[in-house]
């Protein structure tokens, strides 16, 4: 009769494992990865301020190409100076003129300012860019960790329902004089141990689900869970190129290397023309009725002598230069340095989920064969039953852990190369 009481207990253990691991804990909400990172998009107002930058730096290269076109304006004027010689002041002045003017030739000098300007705009929308992938970085790893301490709760939860089953069994033998008093409490003290650690469980849960609806708008107490996952990342590889802040950089040195030709064509001449029509004269009954015409004029200049303002200008923008290419290689450094340190710890969690793999099925046949055993009468310990136990229970909890730090070292590097956008 005793073996057939042991598969009876076999069977009966296996119906419930099946019935926790099936039933799905209820919650308000259940999220996919896709809708969390929209939502944080859509929350969070970080984008909000790179999106503004960017749109000032269209506006700044839209000033700096408006002097490579003519102006045009209108103006009128009246003035009577009755207290001044008329030699000077010619008694008065009246004027409606409409004025042209146009820079013909300035050595490339705009252009250059041009240049720099539309450089710094491709650098601010870059930083758009970065502010999505952080943001979606940030997002995906709390989903990841809400996945984490959901997968330990729900775990621990079938722990706690095991121990409960087996503090049951454990007295029932004490009752029929196949356990002692002492097996009775340290399987009950195990099972306290296994609540308490399910308290805590939970606890992390309503902190992880916390985390992330902040991210998402809600703050508070979070009703969030989030859908299963199956499955981890590859690795995405070691290209830097699409790094937002690094081409950011980047361009930031073309823009300050155009400042400095800018700053060169300072000392060159510049050409301007201006045309004009209307009327010009001193009374205005006068000017409106025999005053009207016209006129053109042209204008050279160049620099002679400014107490050494241009050459400031020039070096002003050359050390632009060189603190421009500093941050490249100091932004590139960076992204290697992360690259480095998410690349050994996503091989790291890979490995062990490959040796958990293959060791908890070692564990889980030690543990049913010391079970077994003890329930049989057999020379084994209900201390080595729950040191068997707790073995499995470890490489069962160490899953999540190893699969988050996979998910997170890959989330890592996506973010690093420019791939989270």
């Amino acid at each position: 009769m005793r073996p057939l009481s042991l598969i009876q207990h076999a069977a009966a253990a296996a119906v419930a494992i099946a019935m926790l691991a099936a039933a799905a804990p209820a919650h308000g909400e259940t999220l996919t990865l896709d809708q969390a990172v929209r939502r944080a998009l859509a929350f969070a107002p970080t984008v909000a301020a790179a999106s503004a930058q960017s749109e000032l730096g269209a506006a700044m290269v839209r000033e700096a190409r408006a002097p490579l076109y003519p102006s045009l304006s209108m103006g009128s004027e009246y003035m009577q100076a009755p207290g001044y010689s008329t030699v000077v002041s010619n008694g008065g002045l009246s004027d409606a003129m409409l004025t042209f003017n146009y820079t013909a030739y300035d050595f490339g000098r705009r252009l250059a300012q041009a240049r720099a300007a539309l450089y710094q705009s491709e650098a601010d929308s870059y930083g758009v860019r970065a502010a999505r992938a952080q943001i979606i970085f940030d997002t995906t790893v709390a989903f990841y960790d809400l996945v984490r301490a959901q997968d330990n709760a729900r775990e621990l939860e079938a722990d706690d329902a095991r121990l409960k089953r087996y503090v049951a069994v454990v007295k029932a033998l004490h009752a029929s004089g196949r356990a002692i008093a002492n097996d009775v409490l340290k399987v009950e003290t195990a099972s306290n141990g296994a609540g308490l650690a399910l308290s805590s469980a939970r606890h992390n849960v309503e902190r992880a689900a916390a985390v992330l609806g902040a991210m998402l708008g809600q703050f508070g107490p979070a009703d969030i869970t989030v859908a299963e996952v199956s499955g981890l990342p590859a690795w995405p590889g070691e290209d830097l190129s699409r790094n937002p802040i690094l081409a950011a950089a980047q361009r930031t040195v073309a823009s300050a290397k155009a400042a400095v030709q800018a700053a060169e064509r300072e000392r060159y001449p510049t050409v301007r023309l201006a045309l004009s029509a209307g009327w010009e004269g001193i009374n205005p009954p006068h000017t409106f009725t025999h005053n009207a015409g016209a006129s053109y004029d042209g204008l050279v200049s160049m620099p002679i002598f400014d107490g050494g303002l241009i050459s400031a200008h020039i070096d002003e923008a050359r050390a632009k230069v060189a603190a421009a290419q500093a941050q490249v290689r100091e932004v590139e450094f960076q992204l290697r340095e992360q690259l480095a340190d998410a690349e050994p710890r996503y091989r790291q969690a890979r490995d062990q989920l490959a040796l958990l793999a293959s060791a908890e099925p070692t564990a889980r046949d030690n543990f049913a064969l010391a079970w077994a055993r003890f329930l049989g009468g057999g020379h084994v310990t209900l201390l080595e039953v729950l040191d068997a136990f707790q073995q499995l229970e470890q490489l069962r909890l160490a899953r999540p852990d190893q699969a988050f730090a996979t998910r997170q070292a890959a989330a890592q590097a996506a973010l690093v190369l420019g791939l989270a956008q």
